[in-house]
């Protein structure tokens, strides 16, 4: 059996209206967009050929150093260098 939970969120009007157009667009409910795009954004998954990239550029940092600012939202790479 299935259990399905309620979620009440807030968002600012512009957001709302990008919303409004993405639901739109896509023909599903408010309700099952937003629940499919939690659901994607929560995947563990990477697209196909995403590993192919390793190695394909320099720095200092490890794989799992990259995997874990890229998890923890780190704003913008530094490319002042």
């Amino acid at each position: 059996m299935i259990t399905i939970s309620q979620l009440a969120i807030y968002i600012d009007d512009q957001l709302a209206q990008k919303l409004d157009k993405a639901v739109k667009a896509s023909g599903k409910s408010k309700s099952n967009w937003v629940a499919g795009a939690i659901k994607r954004s929560l995947q563990d998954q990477w697209p196909d050929g995403f590993f192919d990239l390793a190695g394909s550029w320099e720095d200092d940092l490890r794989p799992d150093e990259v995997m874990s600012r890229i998890r923890t939202g780190m704003d913008k790479p530094d490319y002042s260098h």
